[in-house]
C-alpha cells in the first residue's frame, strides 16, 4: 500500500471540516463534482465561515466568562436579579498570507507562486514593467524593462537564499557585532500592540503584500467568539469595523470589551458621531499586562480604561479576597490575558499558515478557533459533571452517616 501522501491528508481535513461545521450549523454545503480542492476549500469558507464568527461559541455562557452583577465593591454577594456582567478580549497576532501588491487591493493572488497580483490586476498590467509608474515593457522572464533591471537584479539577490539566511541571522541575533563591521547593527521591531505606523513607500510591484495580522475576539474562558484579518494595521479604525462586524451579527455586546489599546479605541469612538452607540452597551478596558506601560498622565486611560480599579467605580471588575497575610484585598474578576493565551496556542501554526494560500489559510484558520472552542466546551462539560458527581456522593455520605448519641 503507498504511503499517504500531504495532499491526502489536506483532502481529508478540508472534507472532515466541511462536514462537522456543517452540520454544527445545520447547513448543507452542496458542490459539483470534481471539483478541485482548492475551489471546495473557498465555496467551504463562503457558506460555513459566517464571516469569521465561530458557530460553536455562539449563545455560550459559563461561570469562568460570565458573572453575576454586583453593585458595590464592600459586599461578597451578588445581585443575581440584576442580571450578568461579561467581558470579552481582543488581540491581535502578527501574521497572514499574502494578497494583491497593488495598492488598497486585498483579493487573493492569481499565482500564488511567484505573482504578485490579482486576476483583475494582472490583466490590467499585462506585460508591463513593475516598477511604479513606468509603461514600458518588462524584459522577458523578468518583472522590469531594460531601463530598470537594476531593481529587479537588487530584488533577486535579496531574496537568494544566502541572503535570506543572513536576515534569519540577525533576526536570531539582532546584537551581533562582527569583527569585520564597523558599528553594532541596531534592528528595531515595531509591535503590534505600538502605534499604527506610517505607510511606507512602495516603489515596485515585484512581490506581493502580505496581510499584517489575525485580530480575535474570546471569552474569558477561552472560547473563540470571532476572527478577521487587517491588511495594514491594527489601527481602531480597523478594529472598531471588526467589533461592530461581528457583534452585528446576532452576538450580543459585553459589558465590558478588554483590549491592549482600549484607550486609542475610546478615543476614536469618542471623536466619531456614528459609534456613540457604544457608549450605551460597553465598556472599554486596557488588559492587565499593558496597562502598567501605559502614561500615568493620561487621564482617560486611568479613569476608564483600568482593568481593575478599587476605588468602588467599577465593582464588577474586582471581588474581594484575602492575601497570603489573612489581609483584606481585592482581585481581578476576569481574566484579561485570554487572548493573549489563546494567540500564544495559534502562534504554533504560524510556519504552516504563512505558507498557505489565502482561501486555505481563511478555512484552516477558522476550523482550527472551531474545534478550539469546541475542546474547551468539552472540558467545561467534563468539569461541571465532575462537581455534580462530587456533590451527590457527599450527599450521599450524609445520608449514610451513623450520629452517635451519649449512653
Amino acid at each position: 500500500m503507498a504511503p499517504l501522501s500531504r495532499k491526502h491528508i489536506w483532502q481529508t481535513f478540508i472534507q472532515e471540516s466541511t462536514r462537522v461545521i456543517a452540520a454544527n450549523q445545520d447547513c448543507n454545503l452542496t458542490l459539483s463534482e470534481s471539483l478541485p480542492i482548492d475551489a471546495v476549500t473557498r465555496a467551504a469558507f463562503n457558506l460555513l465561515g459566517q464571516q469569521g464568527v465561530i458557530s460553536a461559541s455562539q449563545g455560550h455562557a459559563c461561570s469562568e466568562c460570565t458573572h453575576p452583577f454586583r453593585s458595590t465593591n464592600d459586599s461578597d454577594t451578588m445581585d443575581v436579579g440584576q442580571g450578568f456582567v461579561t467581558m470579552h478580549v481582543v488581540d491581535g497576532i502578527v501574521m497572514g498570507p499574502t494578497h494583491c501588491a497593488y495598492e488598497n487591493c486585498e483579493n487573493e493572488l492569481l499565482n500564488a507562486r511567484g505573482g504578485s497580483f490579482c486576476a483583475l490586476h494582472e490583466q490590467e498590467y499585462g506585460n508591463k514593467c513593475r516598477i511604479i509608474g513606468c509603461n514600458q515593457n518588462r524584459v522577458p522572464l523578468t518583472m522590469a524593462c531594460q531601463q530598470h533591471q537594476h531593481e529587479w537584479q537588487k530584488h533577486i539577490q535579496n531574496r537568494s537564499p544566502g541572503a535570506l539566511a543572513g536576515v534569519h541571522r540577525m533576526l536570531q541575533r539582532p546584537g551581533e557585532n562582527l569583527p569585520w563591521l564597523p558599528n553594532p547593527i541596531q534592528h528595531g521591531q515595531h509591535p503590534h500592540d505600538g502605534p499604527p505606523l506610517a505607510d511606507r513607500t512602495v516603489k515596485n510591484y515585484f512581490s506581493p503584500n502580505r496581510f499584517y495580522c489575525v485580530e480575535t475576539i474570546c471569552a474569558q474562558c477561552g472560547t473563540v467568539i470571532g476572527w478577521a484579518k487587517f491588511a495594514r494595521s491594527e489601527s481602531p479604525t480597523n478594529i472598531v469595523a471588526f467589533l461592530n462586524s461581528i457583534y452585528s451579527s446576532g452576538v450580543p455586546r459585553p459589558a465590558y470589551i478588554c483590549i491592549d489599546k482600549a484607550c486609542i479605541v475610546l478615543r476614536h469612538i469618542q471623536a466619531s458621531e456614528h459609534l456613540q452607540d457604544w457608549f450605551n452597551t460597553s465598556r472599554f478596558l486596557v488588559d492587565s499586562y499593558h496597562y502598567t506601560s501605559h502614561k500615568a498622565t493620561d487621564e482617560l486611560c486611568r479613569t476608564w480604561c483600568n482593568p481593575a480599579p478599587t476605588d468602588g467605580s467599577a465593582p464588577n471588575l474586582v471581588i474581594p479576597a484575602k492575601d497570603k497575610f489573612g489581609n483584606d484585598c481585592f482581585q481581578r474578576a476576569f481574566n484579561t490575558q485570554a487572548c493573549e493565551q489563546l494567540n500564544s496556542w495559534l502562534g504554533g501554526f504560524e510556519s504552516i499558515l504563512k505558507r498557505m494560500t489565502a482561501a486555505n489559510f481563511d478555512w484552516f484558520l477558522h476550523s482550527m478557533l472551531f474545534y478550539h472552542s469546541l475542546f474547551v466546551l468539552k472540558k467545561q462539560g467534563i468539569k461541571k459533571r465532575r462537581a455534580e458527581n462530587r456533590e451527590v456522593n457527599e450527599e450521599s455520605e450524609d445520608d449514610n452517616g451513623v450520629e452517635f448519641g451519649e449512653d
